[in-house]
């Protein structure tokens, strides 16, 4: 009754805990489908920003993208700047050239069309209704590489794409338009910091950061690659890549290395150069650092060079034999150098990783088309075109930076709350479909929004404590169910573990009350009919009142000397199954070697000792100082069996007891130790005896004895 009773509250415990899974798990998944309706979703998806098909640039080949700026819509095409917060367009001024009307002989300003084609069109701010003037400020952007100039600041209406691809639009962004060549198109900035015209109280958010405000995009970040021309599938370059508020998975290779922004905020966007190699046909592994210390540079598309250390610009002339023009600062490239760089077919690979650190790195390898470029006039004073290797000399650690030439084969993404960014080299397999994945506001995350009426919402942050609240309610139950097989194992084990003990119990007490205990031995003899030998108790006397054994048999003859049970003596007991003879020391013998005044006792006093003892020399009183200090215990004496017994000098034992006093035929009584039959011993010192005292003890003679050979007296003269 006791098992089952623990096995049906197992049971339900196990029911129960299901219970449990059961009522959390579902009203959680329904919310969380409902929080994944595309209906009721509050977290807006990334934008993915369409190029354009044109490859713009007077410094090289460029993809761009399109922008409607003002009201009514005016179209522009402009490049990525990633180190710009502001939208850029040409100012419908630049492309104004002087004309001479022949009909009325005057000079007339008019468009120049391939200027304005050649400059991806221009923005007339007069002809935009929404255009809110702000005034004429310089071109901040770039001011280290010597790219300076002026622009026209204002507030206006500005959104992505062409006609049908058309993205989101704001009003009232910041637009700087400008005429100088040193920018030859506009840009758009994702930077997300805000620009300042007159004081930092009122500050203008960048376009990035208000679409984020707008809640068109799920966080302040952004994902690019430049896009490469020389790249071709289906007879059509690869075009760039542009999205905002995640990134597009299918473009680049992932890997595991983040970097963190540098505290500069003109130059956030810094990676450490580890190492730079050139591999060509005829050279391996060449090194282009020339040994030279790890340096940062910075990731700038709104330029389209690599500005290099002037060593490393060197040693990039020495491995692809280039020439420096001092005219235009442009590594211009021949026809015949031309020719012999596409044979040669070199790639360089560019270490980047965190600064002062190279253990942690990611290589991104730049075929030699993506440094064949074309410069066009006219870009820093050319006349004509000429195809040139984009590098240019940096003269401080200020101007190193990685342009548009490097981010044709990276993909860059960047995260500008979380303070982040992850460079990947792109990947160029083709006809893949975009996968875009957003990148979550920390804002997002942490904090869930208000339910609208009619709607329930749930954010990103309590969608996953819900995914982490039912995994470990899944575990409870799995633990329960796991717990109630092993405690039914368990019980039924502890059953099997309890009813072998009781049986081998009930067995030892069986064996236990069938056998006999034996009582323990009263004396140290037991009787021969026992039939169980000796025991001998070291050290154990008889007690003196107790009673001796009888006299023994003597049936045999007097006569019958050679018997060992003659005359009525005694017979020994014997030891049963001990073939060994023990021989003890008669007590008092010879004193125990003890050390007397600070020496140990020479042979003459031990002799001494024993004529004392034996000649009967003060008997009553011990001596005042006694060389012996204690008396070892008395001995017992060994059990003497018949075949020791001899006859001494023809002299018959009477029939006596164990108890009977012994008297000689002199009359002199014995002391209990004198007995003229002594098993030979050896003495304590390991002396050998001499022949006759191996028998005899040193007793003294009787008196009125003339037998002197039978008994002698034993002395020690001292000289």
């Amino acid at each position: 009754m006791l098992r089952s009773r623990g096995d049906r509250a197992s049971t339900l415990l196990g029911l129960y805990l299901l219970w449990i899974a059961s009522t959390l798990l579902l009203p959680c998944l329904a919310v969380v489908l409902e929080a994944r309706d595309p209906d009721n979703a509050s977290i807006p998806s990334p934008v993915s920003v369409a190029p354009t098909q044109n490859w713009d640039g007077i410094d090289g080949s460029w993809n761009s993208f399109a922008l409607r700026i003002g009201e009514p819509s005016q179209f522009a095409r402009v490049f990525i700047s990633t180190a710009s917060q502001q939208t850029w367009a040409i100012h419908a001024t630049a492309c104004l050239v002087n004309q001479t009307d022949p009909e009325t002989n005057q000079t007339v300003e008019v468009v120049d069309n391939d200027c304005r084609d050649s400059r991806g069109w221009t923005f007339n701010l007069t002809e935009s209704t929404t255009w809110d003037e702000i005034g004429f400020y310089k071109l901040w952007t770039e001011k280290n590489l010597g790219l300076v100039g002026n622009g026209q600041y204002g507030y206006d209406t500005v959104g992505f794409g062409q006609p049908g691809e058309e993205g989101p639009t704001l009003k009232n962004t910041t637009v700087g338009t400008l005429i100088t060549p040193n920018f030859w198109l506009g840009h758009f900035g994702v930077n997300s910091k805000s620009t300042n015209f007159s004081a930092f109280t009122d500050p203008s958010p960048s376009y990035i950061s208000y679409l984020f405000r707008q809640k068109h995009i799920p966080s302040v970040a952004f994902g690019y690659t430049a896009g490469a021309q020389y790249r071709t599938t289906d007879f059509t370059s690869v075009l760039g890549s542009l999205t905002l508020g995640g990134y597009d998975a299918s473009r680049f290779i992932p890997n595991d290395l983040t970097f963190e922004f540098a505290p500069d905020n003109e130059r956030d966007i810094v990676v450490g150069v580890v190492g730079i190699q050139a591999n060509s046909a005829t050279k391996s592994h060449y090194d282009l650092l020339k040994n030279r210390d790890s340096f940062t540079m910075y990731i700038d598309s709104t330029i389209a060079e690599l500005w290099l250390p002037i060593e490393v610009c060197e040693a990039f002339e020495e491995a692809f034999g280039l020439k420096y023009d001092n005219g235009t600062g442009l590594y211009l490239v021949d026809d015949l150098l031309h020719e012999t760089l596409l044979a040669e077919n070199a790639s360089v690979t560019f270490s980047l990783g965190r600064k002062f650190s190279a253990n942690s790195t990611v290589d991104i390898v730049l075929p030699y088309a993506a440094f064949d470029q074309t410069a066009k006039p006219p870009y820093r004073g050319l006349e004509q075109s000429s195809s040139y290797f984009p590098i240019r000399r940096a003269q401080s650690e200020g101007q190193f930076v990685l342009g548009r030439t490097f981010l044709q084969e990276a993909y860059l993404t960047v995260d500008w709350e979380r303070q982040n960014f992850s460079i990947s080299q792109c990947s160029w397999v083709f006809g893949q479909s975009p996968n875009i994945v957003p990148i979550l506001s920390p804002s997002l995350i942490d904090d869930a929004p208000s339910s609208s009426a009619g709607s329930k919402r749930i954010s990103t942050g309590a969608i996953i404590g819900i995914a982490l609240g039912g995994g470990f309610t899944v575990a409870m139950v799995v633990f329960g169910i796991l717990w109630w097989f092993w405690r039914k194992k368990h019980k039924r084990h502890l059953a099997d573990v309890k009813a072998a003990y009781a049986a081998k119990e009930a067995a030892t007490a069986k064996a236990a009350s069938a056998e006999k205990r034996e009582e323990p031995p009263l004396s140290p003899v037991h009787d021969a009919e026992e039939g169980t030998g000796t025991n001998v108790f070291p050290k154990a006397e008889l007690p003196a009142e107790s009673c001796g054994r009888g006299e023994m048999s003597t049936d045999v003859k007097d006569g019958d000397l050679a018997s060992p049970s003659t005359q009525g003596m005694p017979r020994p007991v014997a030891e049963v199954e001990n073939t060994e003879r023990q021989i003890f020391e008669m007590p008092g013998d010879i004193p125990m070697r003890q050390e007397a005044d600070g020496r140990q006792l020479s042979e003459k006093e031990s002799m001494m000792v024993r004529e004392r003892i034996y000649n009967g020399v003060d008997p009553t009183t011990s001596p005042a100082e006694s060389p012996v200090l204690e008396q070892p215990p008395p001995r017992r004496l060994a059990p003497i069996s018949p075949t020791e017994v001899m006859m001494v000098n023809n002299r018959r034992i009477p029939n006596v007891s164990p108890t009977t006093p012994r008297t000689p035929r002199d009359g002199a009584f014995l002391e209990a130790n004198d007995t003229f039959f002594q098993p030979p011993r050896v003495p304590v010192d390991g002396r050998q005896l001499e022949a006759d005292d191996t028998l005899l003890s040193p007793i003294s003679p009787l008196e009125g004895s003339t037998d002197g050979t039978s008994r002698r007296r034993f002395s020690y003269e001292v000289p």
